[in-house]
Parts: C-alpha cells; sequence; structure tokens
C-alpha cells in the first residue's frame, strides 16, 4: 500500500504539469512569449496588434545615431534623415516566431528560456537608399572647397608666383557605401565621409613668373633700319610701361606670360603717323605736238610703319632675348612716277580749257597770280580725286614770295597778301565748268570783280578761295588721271587752265547768266588819311552795282544723254565808290 503511493503522486504531479504547460499554451495561442523584448519595449504577453501600439509608443529612431565626420567638422544624423524608417509588422513577426519555429521540445525548451532570461530583438528596418543620397548630395555644398588656380601677381615690375591649390568634393556613391550598414543597424556609429581632392586646372605659373621676369628685364628700345634726316626715335619702353602690356594665359594646366599684341599694335599705331611720309607724285610739262611728258619736278617714294609685321618682330626678338628692335617700315610707291609717258597716263587730249584776264593789275596782284598759277602747273589728279585748290595751293605769306595787293574786306578793298589769288581759283573753276567736271565746292565772291568779266569772262563765273575756310573742289569723275597745265600769256595778261586727260565725247553746254535782283551801290564813301597830302582825294575804288547771277550747266554724253545740269548761282553785294582825302579837304554833301 505505501509503495503505490509515489506512483500517483508521480501520476498526479505529470498531470498538473501537463495542464501547466497545456493552460501556458492555450493562454499564449495568440500571443507573443513573455520574456521577449524589442529594444527597450517588453512586448511578452502582448497580442501582435497591442506590440505594436507599443512599439510606436516607444521606439525612438529620431535621436541622433550616426555621426558623419568630414575633413574639418562632423554631422550628427538621425536615421530617419537616411530614409531609415521600423518594420513593425516584420519586427513583430519575428518577435511571435520566438518559441513557435522550432520543434515541440525545442519550443518548450525555447519558451522556458524566455521566461528564466529575456531576449532582446533589435527592429527591422526599412532604407531607402534613394534619401540617404540626397542627403549626402545636400552636404556636398558644405563639403565642397573650390581649387585655386596658381596665379602670377607683379611687385611693381617684379612678378611674384601665387601657388595653386587643390580642392575637395565629397564622393557620394562611396560614402553611400560606407554608410549604408551603419544606418540600418540602429545603433550609435561613427561615418568618415569619403572626400576625393580636385587638383586645379593651372597648377604651375613658374613658367609665366620665368617668362615674365625676363620680357620686364630691362627696357626695350625700337629704332628705325635706316632712318631719314628729321626722323623721330629711338622710342625706349621702360619695363614700367612694358609691364602694363604684359598678358598672361593659360596653356595646359601652366601658365605662361608674353607681350599683349593688341597693346603693343595700339602703341606702334601712335607712332604711325610720326613716320608716315607720303609719296611725292611728279609734276608734268606736256609738249602737245609731240605728246610727250617732261617731268618737271621728280617723284619721291614714301613710307609707312607696318605694324602688324613690326608686332610679330618685337615678339620674336624679346623671346630670343633681343632688347633693341628696328620697326617694319614698307615703301610707298608715287602712283605717278617721273618715268610716266602721257600714253601711260592717257593725258593726251586737250578736254578743258578756262581762261581769264588781269589786264591793269597792280604790281602785287600781277606777282601773285604768276606765282599761284605755277602752284598747279603739272599736277596731276587720279581717277575718283577730289582736286582740293588749297591743298595745292599751300600757305599765302610774305615767306612763300607773296606781295600785298588789294581784297576784298567789308565795304572797302584793303590790302592784304595775297591779293589776286581768286583770279588763279576763277580760271581753275573755268576749266572744270568747261570740262564738265562735277563742282563739289565753289564760293562766289562777295562783290562783283571787274577783272573777272572782261572780255566776255561774264558775270557769275568766279570762285574765291580763303584758305582754309573757303576752297574750290571738283571731282575727276573720268576713269584716267587729269593733268593740269597752266600758261601766262605776257602780252595779253592772260591765265589759262588747260586740262589734259582721255576725251570721253562728253560736251557741255551754258544757259545764261540770267541777271536778276540789281541793286544800286548808294552814295559814295570819303575817308579821312591823315597821311595824305592836305586838300588831296584819290578814288579808292569804283562803285559797282549788286545783283544774282543764274548760270546752268548741262554735261551730256558722247551719245547724248544728260549726265547731270547743275544750277550755279551767285548773290553779289553792292559796293559804293570810296574816296580817300588828305587834311584840309571838304567831301561834297551826300
Amino acid at each position: 500500500m505505501k509503495a503505490r503511493i509515489p506512483g500517483v503522486l508521480l501520476l498526479v504531479l505529470t498531470a498538473l504539469l501537463l495542464g501547466s504547460v497545456l493552460a501556458f499554451e492555450l493562454h499564449h495561442a495568440e500571443l507573443i512569449y513573455p520574456g521577449v523584448w524589442v529594444w527597450g519595449t517588453d512586448v511578452g504577453g502582448m497580442q501582435p496588434e497591442e506590440a505594436a501600439a507599443a512599439l510606436r509608443e516607444n521606439l525612438e529612431i529620431d535621436t541622433l545615431l550616426v555621426t558623419l565626420r568630414g575633413p574639418d567638422r562632423s554631422w550628427g544624423v538621425r536615421p530617419a534623415d537616411l530614409g531609415v524608417q521600423i518594420d513593425t509588422e516584420a519586427t513583430l513577426a519575428l518577435a511571435y516566431a520566438l518559441g513557435r519555429e522550432g520543434s515541440w521540445s525545442d519550443n518548450l525548451s525555447r519558451r522556458l528560456q524566455l521566461l528564466i532570461e529575456a531576449e532582446t530583438l533589435p527592429p527591422v528596418a526599412i532604407y531607402d537608399e534613394k534619401v540617404a543620397r540626397l542627403y549626402l548630395e545636400a552636404l556636398t555644398e558644405e563639403v565642397y572647397v573650390p581649387p585655386t588656380d596658381a596665379t602670377l601677381s607683379l611687385n611693381g615690375t617684379t612678378p611674384v608666383v601665387n601657388p595653386s591649390q587643390p580642392g575637395r568634393i565629397l564622393d557620394v556613391e562611396a560614402t553611400l557605401a560606407a554608410l549604408s550598414p551603419a544606418a540600418t543597424s540602429l545603433r550609435p556609429a561613427t561615418v568618415d565621409l569619403v572626400v576625393r581632392e580636385i587638383p586645379p586646372p593651372i597648377a604651375d605659373a613658374e613658367p609665366a613668373r620665368a617668362e615674365a621676369a625676363a620680357l620686364l628685364n630691362g627696357p626695350l628700345t625700337l629704332t628705325l633700319a635706316h632712318p631719314r634726316e628729321g626722323d623721330p626715335g629711338p622710342w625706349t619702353i621702360p619695363p614700367e610701361q612694358l609691364v602694363t602690356m604684359l598678358v598672361v594665359r593659360p596653356e595646359g594646366s601652366e601658365l605662361h606670360a608674353a607681350l599683349n599684341e593688341e597693346a603693343l599694335r595700339t602703341y606702334l599705331a601712335a607712332l604711325a603717323p610720326s613716320l608716315a611720309i607720303s609719296p611725292v607724285d611728279a609734276r608734268y610739262n606736256l609738249n602737245p605736238d609731240a605728246g610727250q611728258l617732261e617731268p618737271i619736278s621728280p617723284s619721291a617714294e614714301g613710307r609707312v610703319l607696318d605694324v602688324g609685321a613690326s608686332t610679330v618682330r618685337i615678339v620674336q626678338e624679346l623671346a630670343a632675348g633681343n632688347r633693341y628692335v628696328s620697326l617694319v617700315v614698307q615703301p610707298v610707291p608715287p602712283r605717278y612716277p617721273d618715268t610716266a609717258t602721257a600714253e601711260e597716263l592717257g593725258v593726251a587730249d586737250l578736254v578743258a580749257e578756262g581762261e581769264s584776264y588781269f589786264i591793269g593789275s597792280p604790281a602785287g596782284r600781277d606777282h601773285n597770280i604768276r606765282l599761284a598759277a605755277r602752284k598747279f602747273h603739272g599736277v596731276v589728279v587720279a581717277p575718283g580725286e577730289t582736286f582740293s585748290f588749297n591743298t595745292y595751293l599751300g600757305p599765302v605769306t610774305a615767306e612763300e614770295g607773296y606781295d600785298e595787293s588789294f581784297i576784298t574786306a567789308g565795304e572797302q578793298l584793303q590790302m592784304g597778301i595775297g591779293g589776286g589769288i581768286c583770279q588763279v581759283s576763277t580760271t581753275a573753276f573755268r576749266a572744270a565748268f568747261w570740262g564738265g567736271y562735277p563742282i563739289v565746292e565753289r564760293w562766289y565772291h562777295y562783290q562783283r570783280v571787274g577783272y573777272y568779266e572782261l572780255r566776255g569772262g561774264g558775270v557769275g563765273m568766279d570762285a574765291t578761295v580763303y584758305s582754309p575756310q573757303v576752297d574750290l573742289k571738283f571731282l575727276n569723275d573720268r576713269p584716267y588721271p587729269l593733268l593740269i597745265q597752266t600758261e601766262v600769256d605776257d602780252k595779253a595778261h592772260q591765265l589759262v587752265f588747260r586740262f589734259y586727260s582721255t576725251d570721253d565725247g562728253r560736251r557741255v553746254e551754258m544757259e545764261g547768266p540770267e541777271v536778276t535782283d540789281e541793286t544800286d551801290p548808294g552814295p559814295p564813301i570819303y575817308s579821312l588819311d591823315e597821311d595824305m597830302a592836305p586838300g588831296t582825294v584819290v578814288k579808292w575804288q569804283s562803285a559797282v552795282g549788286g545783283l544774282t547771277a543764274t548760270i546752268v550747266r548741262e554735261v551730256y554724253s558722247a551719245d547724248g544723254n544728260l549726265i547731270s545740269r547743275d544750277v550755279f548761282v551767285s548773290k553779289y553785294a553792292p559796293r559804293r565808290a570810296a574816296y580817300h582825302y588828305g587834311p584840309g579837304y571838304v567831301p561834297p554833301a551826300p
């Protein structure tokens, strides 16, 4: 009887144990087994839905878990900033599976172990790498340091190198690869940013320093290889001026220095006018009978500074270490050399003639006319060139040999240097008029001049000049040069301008002069001259009425077509007679 009691007790205990286990299992059939924790949250004995609410309440992923360490500073980062989120469902599925994933005996052992010693599971993380990449790309601007190119500066005329410095840039992809394990572990971690060095595009300025030092090593002297008497130069450009012409340019990864060719050309262009010598055309006397030209003044070659070639030479010579450089000048040949023939120039035909008379001119006026007329003898006007009377006349001064004579100035004639030159311009105008040449500029006299109306000259056919404001100009519109020949007939006191070229058959017709608006001169003028003998009186000038003269010129081509119709209007003011008298003379009442 006593032996049976332990067996029964064993059966009771076993039944109780099995019942307890069965009751435990039944109670936790849909619950997470006790002893299961997710990080700091006890989810044991909870249904997954309850555990999910507890996890959302207790799990904090906004703490700064990851430290990103850069070259000169660090950034604390929350997992959420890197695209990390907690997968609650997957995390609780793992928690719920503890004690259920093995055999019955293994599961029972696992459950007992959980009751004795709790187990903490890490949460399951969802990682969005795109978010982490965007975060790193935003960080790029804070990490980025641009590279610094090597440069050249100048301390006066001493070149100084400023060395280059490499830059840096964040390697997003390499940093992302190092960051991903730390971000998804949800544990504190430090990740070093992967920073890549950026080399500067211009790494070396030493070549430029050496070249600049050589260029500024002393003055640059420019000379003429074959200077003429009176030529300017030499020209010395000191280093202080050369430094303003220095230009520094990159070549590959290096800086190089040279003279700025544009600045050098500007400097040379300023010298060009002082070096320019215009070529001198020959002047000719034409023998019309023989059709031959005889040079009466030789031609001469001109000169011009070749700025482009001089620039190239200076740069080349400086590169070779030479600091004395001769400028490049080019010869400019004359248009009409003294070896030209009448046939070559095409000046065999008399195409126009102008004449005027100066009978009774005072000696000074007569002298001035002859002197000025010689200025135009042998002149050649090129095709398309505008002839300027004042250009060929030159200065009208006593030093040039001109005498005093009467000139028109206000109401009374006055004595002035060069009186009578308008006789020459008037005659040249008449030749251009009858040659059918376009008149570019022509001025009529303020008052009529009797010399220009002698022997059929006609009113309105004059041209006054007063250098440099008042000029006579006409255009050589023929395709051939125009040779001007002047002649003074001493017996007739006649001045003639003859134009020789190639006759194109043009014909000139004149209408007029039509005289209108005639005005009387008014009463004479009496002026006291203290230097005259007492009681004497002399006539200083004659009275001339005023008028307007209109002349029409029509120029026809060889086939009869009208080339041009030109109207020349001259408005002459009246001029009163004038008398000069000495002391004691009583002028008549007005």
